[in-house]
């Protein structure tokens, strides 16, 4: 029988799954701002994060800090290092959102949604 924090990895990861199928669906910079993409790859990294952390029967921070939810999985003994460089989406979580005109980075919104689906996919060979 799977525990609380399973059980709580399994549902972060549903709803990671979520975040990852709208940013797929926004490829297109001229129907949606790239602060709008980056968001739910943000959501979708945070999401995913939280379950691996739960997968490893450790409760996780209340954070958009992409950076720290890694820390944390350091610090139990998982090893994020392909992941790090989602880091950067930290601010499409907090500050970005925000602002009513974000300078676009034209990042590569294919590239950075299958490094997010890699880690989807990681997280879920944790969760039993």
């Amino acid at each position: 029988m799977p525990s609380d924090r399973q059980r709580e990895a399994a549902r972060m990861l549903r709803i990671a799954h979520r975040d990852l199928k709208a940013a797929r669906s926004m490829l297109d910079p001229d129907l949606f701002d790239e602060a709008s993409w980056g968001f739910h790859v943000q959501q979708a990294t945070e999401k995913a994060l939280k379950a691996w952390i739960s997968a490893l029967e450790v409760q996780y921070p209340r954070t958009h800090d992409l950076a720290l939810l890694d820390q944390v999985i350091i610090d139990c003994g998982g090893d994020p290092t392909r992941f790090l460089s989602l880091e950067n989406f930290t601010p499409f979580g907090s500050r970005l959102r925000y602002d009513e005109v974000a300078e676009p980075e034209s990042l590569d919104r294919v590239l950075w949604n299958q490094l997010c689906a890699d880690l989807l996919a990681h997280v879920a060979s944790l969760i039993p």
